[in-house]
């Protein structure tokens, strides 16, 4: 999920919890599911009480609304999400074997579908299900996550809108049920809060590791970098490799290279302060900014963390795995960016692998090279 899907999430989020009035949030809701995932027609099912189907919103991706003869949709698909409550992607459901006997998809030449419950605090109120009936493969695994994500927040406030339409019919008279919405609102809030706080993780963690992501990473060290400069403080960066991680991949395999990252992670968060910023930088490469520290301290650092990180092998699933690791470190000079430091780290990495590996090289400034 990248990060322009995730921001979107989080504003239509917003935008449906601000709006209260059923019908116009069902339609906000699947013109944002048919454009968000490029279907070209849709529709926005909920449940009656007798568990018949009540079509709400019919709409293709024009805007404009859908006829509704008896095979409009694929009452096959649909049964199956309501009864499993999972979404469904079906690459091209005309020659899936599951479905292609059905009569529906036989007859409307289904490819493209995706249809997921609408579900909230655990009862089901309907489903979302999109199609395109013109391309196959359109939609992927991948579009469930987000189609879950756009879902549980539909959901809620669906639920909402219903409960509010009811309590408004008989508040003259029912006037104690304020104090119910005024419940539901506050359980929205606390969800609306706990998927935004999910969202913010996705986009700043690195999904293997659970550390900073590289794009979060530098957005704390421009902080950082500004903060040292105004106020004329100390920064360090420590950039490290893990030595022979490819020939561990070869050896080992990729999912015991995995573990050995997840452990490594691990190790250096135990061992950090919490003022330090640790990130993945990419592949086997992990970066710390070390605020209020100068060059000797930055060294110390990296010396006691090579030591901690290093001192027992990992335990993966293919057996136990030895870690060596590669260092360089340096310090802000008043000219630096935070570029033109991370330059100066690299190289003093590359030394202490030219060095031989497994050791700590500093950065000292006669060794620089012309940095543009």
């Amino acid at each position: 999920m990248n990060n322009e899907i995730l921001e979107k999430l989080l504003e239509i989020g917003r935008k449906m919890a601000e709006n209260r009035l059923l019908d116009p949030l069902l339609e906000y809701a699947m013109a944002v599911a048919l454009e968000l995932f490029r279907a070209e027609r849709g529709y926005l099912m909920l449940l009656n009480a007798d568990n018949t189907l009540d079509f709400r919103v019919r709409q293709d991706h024009l805007g404009r609304e859908i006829a509704k003869p008896d095979e409009q949709i694929s009452h096959t698909i649909f049964e199956e999400v309501i009864k499993n409550r999972k979404p469904l992607v079906l690459a091209n459901a005309y020659v899936d074997p599951v479905f292609q006997n059905a009569e529906s998809v036989s007859s409307l030449k289904l490819q493209s579908v995706m249809c997921v419950p609408l579900i909230a605090k655990e009862r089901i109120l309907g489903a979302i299900y999109i199609e395109n009936r013109s391309e196959a493969s359109l939609f992927t695994a991948d579009n469930t996550k987000p189609l879950e994500y756009f879902a549980a927040q539909a959901a809620i406030s669906i639920e909402n809108a219903i409960l509010n339409n009811e309590l408004e019919a008989r508040v003259e008279q029912r006037t104690a049920e304020l104090a119910q919405i005024n419940m539901l609102l506050r359980e929205e809030i606390e969800e609306r809060k706990r998927v935004e706080k999910q969202l913010q993780h996705l986009a700043t963690t690195d999904p293997l590791t659970g550390v900073y992501n590289r794009r979060h990473f530098f957005e704390l060290a421009e902080q950082e970098f500004d903060r040292s400069h105004r106020y004329g403080r100390q920064i360090s960066i420590i950039l490290c490799d893990v030595d022979f991680f490819k020939e561990t991949n070869d050896t080992y395999g990729h999912i015991a290279g995995d573990q050995m990252l997840q452990a490594i992670s691990e190790r250096f968060l135990g061992n950090l302060r919490q003022l330090d910023i640790f990130g993945r930088y990419g592949g086997d490469e992990f970066v710390i900014l070390l605020p209020e520290t100068d060059l000797d301290q930055a060294k110390m650092a990296a010396e006691r963390l090579l030591k901690a990180v290093t001192k027992l092998p990992v335990e993966t699933s293919r057996g136990a795995i030895p870690i060596q690791l590669s260092m360089g470190v340096a310090s802000l000079t008043n000219s630096d960016d935070i570029e033109k430091l991370l330059i100066k780290t690299d190289q003093a990495l590359y030394t202490a692998k030219e060095a031989g590996r497994n050791q700590v090289n500093v950065f000292l400034e006669h060794q620089q090279v012309e940095i543009p």
